[in-house]
């Protein structure tokens, strides 16, 4: 295995950039709030697009392609999740409404019955 010693200036610029862009995305990973993460995930998968291209090494363009790959999933687990959620709550409301409805017939006999 060689190993490249020819760094120059830009390198190092560059390894900087990347590292702080690095260190935002990590701190905005942790917050707990789901829209965050979802713009936070969109930021990742925009920012490797960006930088997927400048990484020469085999090794760390993997890891790059591994993260997108894991942004990516993520992204539609949390779509699906709000799919999830929307069918949820139709049917949701739907069995309320046949509930109530149900109910009101049930005393609508009742008050029948009792009247005759």
């Amino acid at each position: 295995m060689t190993v490249n010693n020819n760094i120059t200036f830009n390198d190092i610029l560059q390894y900087e950039i990347i590292r702080s862009k690095y260190q935002v995305i990590m701190d905005k990973l942790k917050d707990k709030n789901m829209s965050v993460l979802k713009e936070t995930l969109k930021e990742i998968i925009g920012f490797i697009k960006k930088i997927k291209g400048l990484v020469l090494d085999r090794r760390l363009k993997n890891l790059i392609k591994y993260q997108q790959k894991l942004a990516k999933k993520l992204l539609l687990i949390i779509n699906i999740r709000y799919i999830i959620f929307f069918i949820y709550k139709i049917m949701l409301q739907k069995l309320i409404v046949k509930l109530y409805e149900s109910i009101r017939i049930f005393i609508t006999e009742i008050e029948k019955i009792i009247k005759y």
